[in-house]
């Protein structure tokens, strides 16, 4: 209240607007916030929901009790639900409830507000226990995950639908106007600064927007439904803690440097030339007289290579800072995480091939080696498969390991190098029917790769819906705002030049004609300017507007490659690093050119207009 009074008595529009929105920002958040958490709420159970049933599928092809069944889903499933089914099985086993029917069925009420296709695809799994015929019960298990799957797909594409709208809105109002806004920027600075503090403006650009934006688009991507699961690499032998990046010395030594205080460094190195010049520009502009300061606007108003310096230094050392921090935060992880995502999408080939050899009766250790030559035939040896499959048959060769301590050594388990949740969890049940039969095994994982292709082809067709959204975010994001950014922070440099044209134009013509046009005779060109803009010594200077638009510029494309990540690819912060680097570096190059040739066309019109008009000479 009191900040709006000092707003009203200070008169001053910008900071009257920032203050009523302020209080209803923060309304609309608390208004909406229970509401937008049960939505996330129900989003994250049909994530586990997949995760649960695909589990229990897997395990009751394996092991026909469905109390198991429901103990390995809630062991290696994390959510809400796992923590309901423990609860459940716990009550269980302390005698409140007699069958695991029962125990479920208490908490069913729940889990139906949560995720209706979740609770149907139980109720299909108790027919698994009844069931008669092999035939049946395969049928069953079946359609239980075909169900999910199949109502996971529509979900998805209900999400992309209703998402199309918010996503518009967050390109008008977040991209569009504010882009427009930038076009009216010079404008506002040199007409409108006595009626709006164009320094206001400027922290709204470079702070209040980009944090309204990251808030929007952070509700968007929580409703997002999360249909796969993302690799965890953290724990991978080659890979430096978080937030560090890994140097290795000639003699096999590694150095982890912080990554942080890395880009912050370099960052602020390549932006001393714009601070200092910014600083002196300070100091100069507070010590001097009207006249002189408005020789120094002028000054940073010109088409020259020292201004574009000290502009060009803030904004790619900027972006550099994000650039760094992000890239140095994926780079060494990027490989491992791609690889994992490859293993995942085929490795349901290489399951239907190890599984068929295994059903002919053939040992692991021979499987694995048919495997191998079957890759080796096709071409297919840089495939990350065909690597997994030879550093497990090393285990088995070399150490005389059984196929699960190849696996899940402490000391020389392959999983390490591969940290799939789903590669995890499948070679763990594969590992337990290992010490049954190889044909057995050979069932198991054929049964478990025709699983994984269902789990392929989802993906694949929700992968089609999103891409008409991506590709437009990409567009906008790579291309159209560094585009227009750059042009328009040229821009109020072409308009200060354009009107001290016109001011000296003036100038000439009062001198010859023996009159004051616009204010009375003995006007000079600074006076005319200051007649056209107000008080020129007011205006922002150009340099310091090119800056903030280069800023700018940075942020929003940062935001946007966010926004892309994850639409595309959920809450995978390797992916999101990566793609966040690259678009920075891409707007950074795409602004850098688009600010010099803008300079360099307006320029030219400008020496154009002089030499038609006899000032040149």
């Amino acid at each position: 209240m009191f900040s709006i009074l000092f707003s009203l008595l200070t008169n001053d529009l910008t900071l009257i607007v920032i203050m009523l929105l302020l209080p209803l920002g923060a309304f609309y958040y608390i208004y909406t916030y229970p509401k937008f958490q049960s939505q996330v709420l129900k989003v994250q159970t049909g994530d586990e929901a997949i995760k649960i049933i695909l589990y229990m599928v897997i395990y009751l092809k394996l092991h026909p009790s469905f109390e198991g069944a429901v103990n390995f889903a809630a062991e290696h499933a994390k959510g809400p639900i796992s923590k309901d089914i423990k609860k459940a099985m716990w009550d269980l086993q302390v005698g409140k409830y007699k069958t695991v029917e029962e125990a479920l069925s208490a908490y069913m009420q729940k889990w139906v507000v949560w995720n209706e296709d979740f609770v149907r695809s139980i109720s299909l799994l108790y027919g698994v226990m009844t069931e008669p015929s092999e035939e049946g019960r395969e049928r069953i298990l079946r359609k239980s995950l075909d169900f999910l799957l199949t109502n996971t797909y529509r979900k998805m594409k209900v999400y992309v639908e209703n998402i199309t709208g918010p996503i518009n809105i967050l390109h008008i109002m977040g991209l569009l106007l504010p882009v427009m806004g930038l076009i009216m920027f010079p404008m506002i600075s040199m007409f409108l600064h006595e009626s709006i503090n164009p320094f206001a403006l400027v922290i709204g650009y470079i702070a209040i927007l980009p944090v309204v934006l990251y808030f929007f688009m952070n509700r968007i991507l929580l409703k997002r439904p999360s249909a796969f699961m993302v690799p965890d690499i953290s724990k991978h032998p080659d890979l430096p803690p978080p937030n560090m990046y890994m140097i290795k010395t000639a003699n096999g030594k590694k150095t982890f440097i912080p990554i942080l205080p890395l880009a912050l460094i370099v960052g602020f190195l390549i932006m001393s030339y714009g601070i200092f010049h910014f600083i002196d520009l300070y100091g100069r502009l507070s010590i001097v007289t009207k006249p002189l300061q408005q020789d120094i606007l002028m000054e940073e108003a010109e088409l020259s290579i020292k201004n574009l310096a000290s502009t060009f230094s803030i904004s790619a050392g900027f972006g550099i800072m994000f650039f760094l921090y992000f890239y140095l935060r994926s780079f060494q992880r990027i490989k491992i995480r791609n690889n994992i995502k490859n293993i995942e999408s085929e490795f349901q080939i290489g399951l239907f091939s190890l599984g068929n050899y295994l059903s002919e009766g053939f040992p692991i250790e021979k499987a694995i080696i048919k495997t191998l030559e079957e890759y080796e035939k096709l071409g297919m040896q840089k495939r990350p498969t065909f690597d997994f499959f030879t550093k497990l048959l090393y285990n088995i060769k070399n150490f005389s390991m059984t196929f699960k301590r190849a696996m899940f050594d402490k000391k020389y388990g392959i999983i390490v190098y591969f940290p799939s949740v789903l590669i995890d969890e499948v070679m763990r049940i594969l590992a337990d029917a290992s010490e049954k039969s190889s044909v057995l095994l050979g069932n198991i994982a054929k049964t478990i790769g025709t699983y994984l292709e269902d789990l392929s082809k989802i993906e694949a067709k929700i992968r089609e819906l999103l891409e008409d959204v991506r590709a437009g975010i990409k567009m906008q994001a790579g291309f159209v705002v560094p585009l227009v950014c750059a042009i328009t922070g040229s821009l109020g440099i072409f308009m200060i030049n354009m009107l001290k044209l016109l001011a000296e134009q003036l100038e000439q013509i009062e001198k010859n004609l023996g009159i004051g046009l616009l204010g009375g005779e003995g006007f000079g060109a600074s006076n005319l300017l200051n007649d056209l803009l107000g008080d020129f010594t007011k205006v922002m200077p150009m340099t310091v507007l090119q800056a903030v638009v280069g800023i700018y510029t940075v942020e929003v494309v940062a935001l946007f490659a966010l926004l892309l990540n994850g639409i595309e690819n959920g809450f995978d912060k390797v992916s999101r690093d990566h793609l966040i680097a690259q678009m920075v570096l891409r707007a950074i190059v795409i602004y850098g050119a688009v600010s010099i040739l803008s300079l360099i066309l307006f320029h030219g019109v400008i020496l154009n207009i002089m030499k038609s008009t006899g000032m040149g000479t």
